[in-house]
């Protein structure tokens, strides 16, 4: 199914080109390399969150990263300082937009001013309409501080001004359910118009160069090629241009055609090694993933150490507040014996006190008066014996 569709987006672009190719060939205001429409049947994902690199130095223009596709589906390609072809020049982004129960790349390109790219916040000062990250002034560009990361020191040709961010949802795509529904005004509409006018006039002279050249040649050393326009929308989705700055002196005038061939080629090279450097991104991306679950799982660790070791001190203070509880728990039982044993052996001693005092008591009651009964007693019996004596006798 992915195929068809890309097939059938393949043939709708060279029906687009071929019926601008009659158009009459106006001055070479802008560069744009379309490197391809490639259709899709699922909406690419969200933007990554990702931070822009360091410019290089003076002079460089930021394109922002896109979603490109192949038979395995999206890969991201990211970001990237870019010198532009020719000074003023601008760099309106290429976008997905659901047309026709498909998604289908617009290609970006250079021009004089920024076009229509969907209505979509790329960030960086590309926040869906014009771009806010800088702009020209005669041949130096001027940098906004707010939105690129530059280092003042290398970079003197800056300004400040504040960019608000209105949508942080990161859809990156135009159209079709939970995408960007901003139509193109009449600015945009016009740039856009003006880039298909230079880029059927380009395509338009090298199918003549390409005739020339055929023409020139001896019949048994034509190859038997497919024409230029045949071959150029079967590719990955572009990534931005041609990253050549005019020398000292020269200016658009000065881009020879027989050059074509050239960019072409860097264009290619250009475009592998942003492919792999796709892959390799993805690749970081998905080791900084495994670290950072790994370190996860180590700060999950830690913490469930450090409350198990939090239990364990909670448990030894528990232990150690029950030990001091019992201890003193004992020291009363103890405390509580002793004065129950002093009082028993306090009462026993007044006990004893009291029994020695009672028998003493006694002893004194029970003890006779010696002296008063002998005396007395003597006296009675004497004399009745001697009574009793005398009567007898």
């Amino acid at each position: 199914m992915n195929t068809l569709l890309r097939l059938s987006a393949t043939v709708l672009a060279a029906g687009a080109l071929l019926a601008t190719a009659a158009a009459p060939r106006p001055a070479l205001a802008d560069v744009s390399i379309s490197i391809g429409v490639n259709a899709w049947n699922e909406p690419p994902p969200p933007f990554p969150d990702y931070s822009q690199p360091m410019i290089p130095g003076p002079g460089y223009i930021w394109t922002p990263g896109y979603w490109a596709v192949n038979h395995h589906g999206y890969y991201w390609v990211p970001g990237a300082w870019v010198l532009p072809p020719y000074a003023g020049a601008l760099w309106t982004p290429g976008y997905w937009a659901y047309i026709g129960n498909t998604y289908r790349w617009h290609s970006g390109y250079w021009g004089r001013h920024v076009g229509y790219y969907g209505g979509i916040d790329y960030g960086h000062g590309y926040v869906g309409r014009g771009y806010e990250g800088g702009y020209w002034k005669r041949d130096r560009f001027h940098y906004n501080r707010e939105v690129n990361h530059i280092n003042v020191k290398r970079v003197t040709n800056v300004y400040s001004r504040k960019v608000v961010k209105h949508d942080h949802r990161r859809i990156s795509y135009h159209g079709g359910k939970g995408g960007i529904q901003r139509r193109p005004d009449a600015h945009e509409i016009a740039v856009q118009r003006e880039h298909q006018r230079h880029r059927a006039a380009r395509d338009a002279d090298h199918r003549k160069r390409d005739a020339s050249h055929d023409r020139a040649r001896s019949p048994d050393q034509r190859p038997d090629r497919p024409h230029r326009a045949d071959n150029r929308h079967d590719r990955q989705p572009d990534r931005r241009d041609v990253q050549q700055r005019p020398g000292p002196g020269r200016g658009d005038a000065a881009r020879r055609p027989d050059r074509a061939g050239e960019q072409r080629q860097q264009l290619q090279a250009q475009q592998r090694q942003r492919e792999q450097a796709g892959r390799q991104q993805q690749q970081r991306h998905q080791q900084q993933e495994k670290q950072q679950q790994e370190r996860q799982q180590q700060d999950m660790q830690r913490q469930q150490q450090r409350q198990q070791q939090q239990v364990r001190q909670r448990q030894q203070s528990e232990q150690q507040q029950r030990q001091a509880t019992e201890r003193h728990h004992q020291q009363a039982r103890q405390q509580q014996a002793r004065q129950q044993q002093h009082q028993q052996q306090q009462q026993a001693r007044q006990q004893q006190d009291a029994r020695r005092h009672q028998q003493q008591a006694h002893r004194e009651a029970a003890r006779p008066d010696r002296g008063g009964s002998g005396r007395g007693g003597g006296r009675p019996d004497g004399g009745e014996h001697g009574n009793r004596g005398g009567r007898d006798r």
